[in-house]
């Protein structure tokens, strides 16, 4: 059994470059809570899981130490992804669905995971089982809380005084599939396993409800959790499409975050009133409102920022054509040195991850892998032909240029593509956007009213309280 806690240099070299990539994969990036991480401690991450390998990056990228991780087990089948995903700290995790038989192996698995924490080095388990592609906490799974007390429990056999600690994550992103939207990390407060390790001696069934009971209540406010099933696409969009007019009303300085922490309010509102039961009908009428809105914007979220722009030619846009215009010449050089590598990607993309929820996870970790190697061939090649064709200086520029090329000529287009669906947003006669925020600016003002009558609910609003 291999030392998988051991991190090779070569292993902390390729983090920072993908690390790199992955920050610059996103327009923004914002990470939060940083400093409630334990430090020198035994800890596990238990992050909401929605985008498969993107959902591990994005911890990785934001943990100040590499972390190992534990996966899907039908991820190891083939022996060279196998070695590949443990060289990359990545153990496999069986289910029921993977046989009975194979329940087994989970042994060996959770004998390195507690080898991992008894090390201090940092330990992922994504508490959810398994990815879905919505913004919703599901029910949790009792793998962490196995592995954190088998490690407790050899920490009080020998009489020391560490702990196992628990770090609640959320992870939240403005599209699943593409590069360009935000990132938000969100660390919460630990939960000390000590703390409910008496209850484990006493009743571990117990222990492990209460402390499961623990992790969700500090998670959900770290994410977006949409409630509901039956109005989720409706409430979705109103966070976006109404978090301009909260977030001013507020009167809160504009970043992600705190957008986020708006959107969460929306969302718990929206829930609060569904479960009122008194709001039926208005609820059906937003959910109309929506549904036509989504079906002339099917971009949620940029539409949903081009709205909050003003419907005429004003600096911004004025500032957007310029920039279009004046890196057009090193966008399309970019694009035509990166040409072959961005087709293959898109080709892959499409035909083995479209629909499969892998989309990005895909599409990420082939920029990672295939474009550092695709531009030390061009520099190779390149560079040897203009060398001897043209000088040094000409050699060192276009090599120089090849990683610029990359990164600028993406940034260029999320630009170009907002810039088209500004200008195409001054033609398009619009009255869905006000109608939507004008019924939300009611339905809010009403539950309002209702709490100050003491009309309360049963569901408990999500407000920022793990941020504050």
């Amino acid at each position: 059994m291999g030392k998988i806690y051991k991190i090779p240099l070569v292993y902390r070299i390729l983090r920072l470059h993908s690390n790199y990539l992955y920050n610059h994969w996103f327009s923004s990036v914002e990470i939060n809570g940083e400093e409630k991480i334990p430090e020198g401690e035994s800890v596990i991450f238990a992050p909401n899981h929605q985008n498969a390998f993107t959902d591990a990056m994005a911890l990785l990228s934001a943990s100040p130490e590499p972390v190992i991780f534990l996966a899907r087990a039908d991820l190891f089948q083939k022996k060279l992804f196998d070695k590949a995903l443990r060289w990359l700290k990545i153990m496999p995790a069986y289910r029921m669905r993977n046989g009975i038989s194979n329940l087994k192996k989970n042994a060996d698995s959770f004998e390195q995971a507690a080898q991992v924490l008894e090390h201090k080095e940092f330990f992922c388990l994504m508490p959810e089982g398994g990815q879905v592609e919505k913004r919703k906490l599901r029910p949790l799974v009792k793998g962490m809380f196995r592995i954190g007390f088998t490690v407790q429990d050899h920490y009080h056999e020998k009489g020391l005084p560490d702990n196992v600690y628990i770090v609640p994550t959320g992870i939240d992103y403005s599209n699943y599939d593409h590069s360009g939207g935000h990132l938000i990390v969100n660390f919460g407060k630990p939960i000390n396993m000590r703390d409910y390790y008496e209850k484990y001696k006493e009743n571990a069934p117990v222990a492990y409800n209460e402390i499961r009971a623990e992790l969700y209540r500090r998670m959900s406010p770290l994410m977006l959790d949409i409630r509901t099933d039956e109005y989720y696409e409706t409430f979705y969009a109103s966070s976006y499409i109404y978090n301009y007019d909260l977030l001013d009303e507020m009167g809160w300085d504009d970043n992600e975050t705190n957008r986020m922490a708006v959107r969460q309010r929306i969302v718990g509102n929206l829930d609060e009133l569904a479960a009122s039961g008194r709001y039926d009908t208005d609820l059906k009428e937003l959910d109309s409102l929506v549904s036509q809105w989504r079906k002339k914007y099917s971009d949620v979220e940029e539409w949903a920022s081009i709205k909050e722009l003003p419907k005429e030619f004003d600096g911004n846009l004025l500032g957007q054509i310029i920039y279009a215009i004046c890196w057009a010449i090193p966008a399309v050089y970019g694009a035509v040195i990166n040409f072959p590598i961005f087709a293959f990607v898109k080709w892959a993309c499409e035909k083995w991850a479209k629909g499969t929820g892998f989309y990005s996870s895909v599409s990420l970790a082939a920029h990672m892998v295939f474009f550092p190697i695709y531009h030390i061939l061009l520099m190779l090649v390149g560079g040897i032909l203009l060398y001897k064709n043209f000088g040094a200086l000409d050699a060192a520029v276009f090599c120089a240029s090849l990683p610029f090329s990359y990164y600028f000529s993406y940034h260029y287009w999320w630009n170009f593509k907002s810039l088209c669906k500004r200008v195409k947003n001054l033609f398009t006669k619009d009255t869905l956007t006000d109608q939507i925020a004008d019924k939300l600016t009611d339905l809010f003002r009403r539950l309002k009213k209702d709490h100050e009558n003491g009309m309360e609910t049963q569901v408990e609003t999500k407000i920022e309280s793990e941020n504050e």
